[in-house]
């Protein structure tokens, strides 16, 4: 029976002997202080990289708390310093297209200053027919700024083609690539006479074609035609293009040559329109 109940209050008898034990360790170390820091060094021992690490958690924590505010302003100026790039981008392109722009007004200035026996209009090439998109462009100059059909229009680098249209403000000019394209021109060298056409080759489209020069013309590669100024549009001595291919028709009565032109014709921006000469009659 005594068993029975000991059995059943096991539990209360751990606890008693845990607070005798308790109440011992107290007792011997308050009487003998040896004991006592017999035991602390190994626990503080055993316990000094724990409290170390969790110091080191600690200090680790509160640094990426105080971080987070920081994320955040850097966060802030990377989106300033990225607008400001951006700005300093455009503000760059700008500035090329002015130097640009400046250069090709230069050139202009040049040519206008070079050939003064002309009366020359500036005009901004400002798009291209769409339904002849490499043969005919539109440029901002019209009726009321003394522009008419049938006038010449150059750049600095040499002929760009004729007047076809002109409306108050705006002017159509047909390109001397367009195969219903015909100039007088003649080799500057040799002073040999002939037609210059757009090419109707596929081929050789954007080039040109001179025809009817005589069998016994001295043709070579390089050399430069000019506007002969017969018939009365284009005027004498404007560049035209350099010969690359020269051959003899097949009758063998004539000879044509292959001709690229002086003038960037895809990429023009800027172009003067022979509105007179100078001196000439009215």
């Amino acid at each position: 029976m005594f068993l029975r109940h000991l059995s059943s209050n096991r539990k209360w008898l751990i606890w008693i002997l845990a607070l005798i034990m308790l109440v011992a360790m107290i007792s011997i170390t308050l009487q003998k202080n040896d004991v006592f820091r017999a035991i602390e060094n190994p626990i503080l021992t055993f316990l000094s990289p724990i409290q170390k690490a969790l110091s080191t958690a600690g200090f680790s924590i509160k640094e990426k708390i105080e971080f987070i505010p920081q994320i955040f302003q850097l966060k802030e100026e990377n989106e300033a310093l990225k607008k400001q790039v951006a700005e300093l981008q455009r503000y760059k392109q700008n500035l090329l297209e002015y130097q640009r722009e400046n250069e090709d007004l230069r050139k202009l200035l040049g040519l206008k200053e070079k050939n003064l026996q002309f009366d020359l209009e500036t005009a901004e090439v400002i798009g291209r027919d769409s339904d002849d998109w490499f043969n005919i462009i539109l440029i901002d100059k019209g009726k009321n700024q003394g522009i008419d059909k049938d006038m010449a229009v150059i750049t600095n680098d040499g002929l760009v083609g004729c007047i076809i249209s002109a409306t108050a403000n705006t002017s159509k000019v047909m390109l001397i690539t367009d195969e219903r394209s015909a100039v007088s021109a003649m080799l500057q060298r040799t002073r040999d006479n002939g037609i210059v056409r757009g090419s109707i080759n596929e081929v050789q489209k954007g080039y040109l074609e001179m025809d009817f020069l005589s069998k016994d013309a001295n043709i070579a590669k390089g050399d430069i035609v000019i506007s002969s100024g017969l018939g009365g549009i284009i005027p004498k001595g404007i560049v035209v293009g350099e010969i690359v291919e020269a051959q003899k028709e097949s009758h063998q009565l004539t000879q044509y040559a292959i001709i690229k032109p002086a003038a960037d014709l895809l990429k023009l921006e800027w172009v003067f329109v022979v509105k007179s000469e100078k001196g000439a009659a009215q």
